[in-house]
């Protein structure tokens, strides 16, 4: 389970059908929405529609396609057309801010120039958009109290991200009192309106008897779900479940296939497991030189039982060039990353390049 930001925007197939019958207002909110609202699906059927009504002219969504940060790749503009755009569209956005104060209009302007006031400054005005942004930075901030207020504004306008991340406060107590039974609620509403990351956070808690009755075949159900809407936490999941046969029957070659969705997205403990499942011949045919590759990205964004992995492999030789002494040095990144501080001391100490 993890906290979403609003902006937190993922790659997707192509939704031609969809992105023709979705409504203007529509396209633009989840457009501006993550994709972890909705799965990937949905959100590039958005960003096609918005593209297609910029192209006929239309200034609000002209702005958005310029000044939005992680458009799918087929749709990113080019240096000029994106010029073009915020020239013939900005006037118009800066004057529905000034001469209106709309919030929807300054949290477009705190994009375009990475302006937090001007955040502030939607999120004042209700935009939830900007309230989970500025909830997301106050709680890496560290101030917890006014990130839960941000994203309980956000919840109360029944956004789905904002129920999403108040679910997150409630669940570990972030500026709030943990109430398990709060964050379940929120995650249930969220779910119900779709949201992925919600969705398998219902999973994780019947998996785990978390507000409700400990159930694998209920949680199994709800990770299914959400795997399907390209949630990769949710592949992850229903993934472990398929490989162990909780809830489900066992299938390793259906779970490999999860996992290599989920790492794809990035997910660095699917792709550990990836990894494993090479190492181990489950689902896929043993690969030790593949096992390596696939801990070496999962250890490059910090997971520290891919290094320990690594670490192993070093030692026995396995998939790679035998040596204690890399061996010994993944030992300690693992201990450093998970905040030993003699074992980032003694790293400083050493200079071991592996391959």
């Amino acid at each position: 389970m993890r906290l979403v930001a609003a902006m937190a925007f993922a790659l997707a197939f192509a939704a031609s059908s969809e992105a023709a019958t979705m409504k203007q207002a529509e396209a633009m909110q989840r457009l501006l929405n993550s994709s972890a609202s909705q799965g990937p699906k949905l959100f590039e059927a958005a960003a096609e529609r918005v593209a297609s009504d910029a192209k006929l002219g239309m200034p609000l969504q002209r702005f958005i396609m310029a000044v939005h940060p992680e458009l799918p790749p087929r749709l990113r503009l080019d240096e000029e057309t994106r010029r073009q755009y915020l020239e013939s569209s900005r006037p118009r956005i800066r004057q529905l801010a000034e001469q209106r104060d709309n919030s929807l209009a300054w949290y477009l302007l705190a994009l375009d120039t990475d302006d937090i006031e001007l955040l502030e400054r939607a999120a004042k005005g209700g935009n939830v958009q900007a309230l989970n942004a500025m909830g997301t930075m106050l709680l890496s901030n560290g101030e917890m109290e006014k990130a839960y207020g941000n994203f309980k504004e956000a919840a109360a306008k029944k956004d789905a991200n904002g129920l999403y991340n108040l679910g997150m406060c409630y669940l570990n107590g972030a500026g709030c009192d943990a109430n398990e039974s709060l964050a379940f609620e929120c995650f249930k509403t969220a779910a119900e309106m779709g949201h992925p990351g919600a969705i398998n956070n219902i999973g994780g808690c019947y998996r785990d008897g978390i507000a409700v009755e400990r159930s694998a075949e209920a949680s199994v159900v709800w990770f299914a779900k959400s795997a399907e809407l390209g949630d990769m936490y949710g592949q992850l999941n229903y993934a472990l479940a398929l490989q162990r046969g909780d809830g489900v029957a066992k299938d390793e070659a259906k779970a490999a296939e999860l996992l290599r969705l989920s790492s794809a997205q990035g997910c660095a403990e699917a792709m550990n497991v990836y990894g494993m499942c090479y190492h181990s011949g489950r689902g896929v045919e043993k690969d030790p030189m593949l096992a390596v590759a696939w801990f070496r990205r999962s250890a490059a964004a910090g997971f520290p039982p891919a290094m320990e992995n690594l670490a192993e492999c070093y030692d026995r030789g396995a998939g790679v060039e035998k040596s204690a002494m890399t061996a010994t040095v993944w030992k300690m990144r693992a201990r450093a990353a998970m905040g030993d501080a003699a074992a980032a001391e003694w790293l400083d100490t050493v200079d071991v390049k592996d391959e």
